[in-house]
């Protein structure tokens, strides 16, 4: 089987840019492909990718796969067939004649859409189209539907060859991981981290994911949460710091001076300076949280203000404005929901009332009191 690939944004790039991010997609496919045992060869066409699956049973697999590889938009299982209008046209008749055994239906019908990137090619996509529909009207007795057809053949004329598909498969796009740094993301069992690690894989980052313990329960999810994101990030990086002893002793001192609704601001503030330090530490060029504005309590902008005051480095929150719809409908698409939602573990150290508006004044007073973060 070969499979076309397709990029979108790093075709915006400098042809020097370019050239190195599609060397890294290149890196990446084999490599994803390598950890399920595939054996494939990637080659670099004109504006494209071209996929060779060598082993044999593994063919579906392949095709999931790629919808894993960030940078790609979208690709295709291909035939390839020599620059010659005739061949074509001899390859379109028979793809379509194949095609018409999958097909439960009487009246079937189908159209044809050719992008010809090969300028020297002597014919136009128009004049692909037309000659191609005819000899498929004229030998399998096919309608043509430029509307809503049952059966799309696609034909892509490149330099060395022509790529003909009927079946297109979309990808999530952004840029190969590895192209834009390393980052630390806070990762917890919830819907929202894992959705904001993900945005930061396909935006090409390398990730590193901290997970903040407070009990088995909800490590073992997240273990099943890093286990599906390192498919979109093969080089992922996972630590686990015991965070229940932390949480306990803001707890205790909170409530000693009767300010326990401040436990979820002092809490954040406190997984912030943890994961600076790993940040430093591991070599990540900023911090990823999973915060999505206005959605609990520790999350309105002042309180993400007087958190974001603790540490003195760059803090990235790619779900700031999202919906939770949005959210939620990514994370199906990537296969974290199920694990995030298979059993609710809520915190245990959630005040009754939490404070949704802290001042950085109130913050300092606090912290003098009571010697915390």
């Amino acid at each position: 089987m070969e499979i076309l690939v397709r990029y979108g944004e790093i075709g915006l790039k400098s042809e020097v840019i370019r050239k190195n991010l599609i060397e890294i997609l290149r890196k990446n496919i084999i490599k994803l492909f390598r950890k399920y045992e595939i054996d494939v060869d990637v080659k670099i066409l004109h504006w494209r990718l071209l996929v060779k699956v060598n082993t044999k049973g593994k063919e579906e697999l392949a095709i999931k796969l790629l919808k894993k590889v960030p940078g790609i938009v979208s690709y295709s299982p291909v035939y390839v067939c020599p620059l010659n209008i005739n061949e074509i046209v001899n390859y379109a008749v028979q793809i379509i004649r194949k095609k018409l055994k999958e097909i439960n239906k009487e009246k079937i019908t189908f159209a044809v859409k050719t992008k010809r990137s090969n300028k020297s090619f002597p014919y136009t996509s128009p004049e692909v189209n037309r000659i191609v529909g005819e000899a498929i009207v004229e030998k399998l007795g096919l309608e043509v539907d430029l509307t809503n057809p049952d059966i799309v053949l696609g034909i892509e004329i490149l330099k060395d060859n022509a790529y003909l598909f009927t079946e297109k498969y979309e990808g999530f796009g952004g840029l190969p991981v590895g192209s834009q740094g390393k980052v630390l993301c806070l990762i917890s069992d919830g819907i929202d981290s894992p959705v904001a690690a993900f945005m930061m894989i396909r935006r090409g980052c390398n990730v590193v994911l901290l997970h903040l313990k407070m009990n088995e329960e909800s490590l073992n999810k997240v273990r099943k949460i890093v286990e599906v994101l390192s498919d979109y990030d093969t080089q992922l990086e996972f630590v686990v710091y015991d965070y229940k002893k932390d949480i306990e002793d803001i707890v205790e001192k909170l409530k000693s001076i009767k300010k326990e609704n401040y436990t979820c601001i002092f809490c954040k503030r406190k997984m912030l300076k943890i994961a600076e330090k790993y940040a430093k530490y591991l070599g990540c060029n900023a911090i990823v949280t999973g915060d999505n504005l206005g959605q609990v309590a520790s999350q309105t902008l002042k309180n993400l203000k007087v958190i974001d005051d603790v540490i003195n480095y760059l803090t990235l929150r790619p779900l700031i404005g999202f919906d939770k719809d949005d959210i939620v409908k990514i994370a199906k698409d990537i296969e974290t929901y199920d694990i995030s939602t298979e059993k609710e573990i809520k915190c245990p150290y959630l005040p009754k009332h939490p404070k949704t508006i802290a001042k950085i004044e109130e913050i300092k007073k606090i912290k003098e009191k009571v010697k915390l973060i």
